[in-house]
C-alpha cells in the first residue's frame, strides 16, 4: 500500500502573473509505501530531531522549510554554522536512504490563462489531474494500490480539491481511464491533514517540493538559482528518485509540464 503525500509551491491566484514568483505553480507529490514510512522514514526523522536539534519529546519539532530557511522557532540553532553542517548532512543522509518517488507537475499560468486549449482554468486543480494521472501509472508499474495525503488548505478550498478528485476519478484523463484510476487508487477521498499533525510524509513532501520546483524549471532553461544545497538535491532526485519510465526517462514522469 502506497501513499502519495502533496505539497504545492506557489499560489493558485492568477493576479501579477508578470512577476516570475507569482507565474509558476507546481504540485509534488512523494509516494512511499506506508510500511516503510513507518520502519524507516518517521524514525530517521525523529533521530534528526532528537539528536541535531536536541527537541523536546512533548513539544515534537514539525519539519517546515520556510521555518528552516528563517530559522525559526527551533530551528534558531541552525544559526550556528556547526549544527547547519551536521542538519544539512543528516537531510541528506534521510533523502539518499529512504525509498521513494516523486512526481512533480507545474504550470505557467500566464500561459494557462492564454491558452485556449485549456478547459480547466483553475490551476491547482489541474495540476491535482497530472498527478493522479502520474501517480496511477507508478502504481500500475509497481503492481500496488495507493491513496492520497495532501497538506490541506481552507475548508473550502480542500472540499473544491476533493471534488476536483471525485470528477477525474469518475471521468478518467486523456491518458488514464476512470477504471484504471479506481484500480489503483481505491480511496474514493483525499486524506486532508494538517502541519501540526506530524506526518513524517508530509514533511518530507515539503522539504523536497521547493527544491523539484527549481530543478523542474532548471531542466527546461529558466535562469533560476539552485544554490549548493539544491544542487545536491538535484544530484539524488535526478540519480535515483524521480519517477522515470523504463528506458530512464524524468521529463513526462516524475516531472511534468502542464501543456
Amino acid at each position: 500500500m502506497f501513499r502519495l503525500y502533496v505539497d504545492e509551491v506557489g499560489t493558485a491566484s492568477l493576479t501579477h502573473l508578470d512577476q516570475d514568483k507569482h507565474r509558476y505553480l507546481s504540485l509534488t507529490g512523494v509516494a512511499i509505501d506506508i510500511r516503510h514510512a513507518a520502519d524507516a522514514l518517521e524514525p530517521n526523522m525523529n533521530w534528526i530531531k532528537a539528536s541535531v536539534l536536541n527537541h523536546d519529546p512533548d513539544s515534537p519539532i514539525i519539519f517546515h522549510r520556510t521555518d528552516i530557511m528563517g530559522f525559526g522557532g527551533p530551528f534558531e540553532c541552525l544559526r550556528d554554522e556547526a549544527i547547519k553542517s551536521r542538519f544539512d548532512r543528516s537531510i541528506l543522509r534521510l533523502f539518499i536512504s529512504t525509498e521513494f518517488r516523486i512526481i512533480t507537475a507545474i504550470i505557467d499560468k500566464k500561459a494557462m490563462i492564454t491558452n485556449t486549449h485549456w478547459d480547466n482554468k483553475e490551476p491547482y486543480h489541474y495540476l491535482m489531474d497530472i498527478l493522479v494521472e502520474k501517480y496511477t501509472q507508478l502504481l500500475e508499474r509497481n503492481h500496488v494500490i495507493g491513496d492520497i495525503m495532501p497538506e490541506g488548505r481552507s475548508p473550502g478550498q480542500n472540499r473544491l480539491l476533493q471534488e476536483a478528485f471525485t470528477k477525474t476519478r469518475n471521468k478518467g484523463t486523456f491518458y488514464v481511464s476512470s477504471d484504471r484510476i479506481k484500480s489503483a487508487i481505491r480511496s474514493e477521498n483525499l486524506k486532508f491533514r494538517s502541519k501540526k499533525d506530524n506526518i513524517a510524509g508530509l514533511q518530507l513532501c515539503d522539504l523536497l517540493a521547493h527544491p523539484s520546483h527549481i530543478i523542474a524549471r532548471d531542466l527546461v532553461r529558466h535562469e533560476v538559482r539552485l544554490g549548493a544545497f539544491t544542487t545536491r538535491i538535484r544530484e539524488i532526485m535526478i540519480g535515483t528518485k524521480y519517477d522515470r519510465s523504463a528506458t530512464g526517462k524524468i521529463i513526462g514522469y516524475g516531472i511534468k509540464w502542464a501543456s
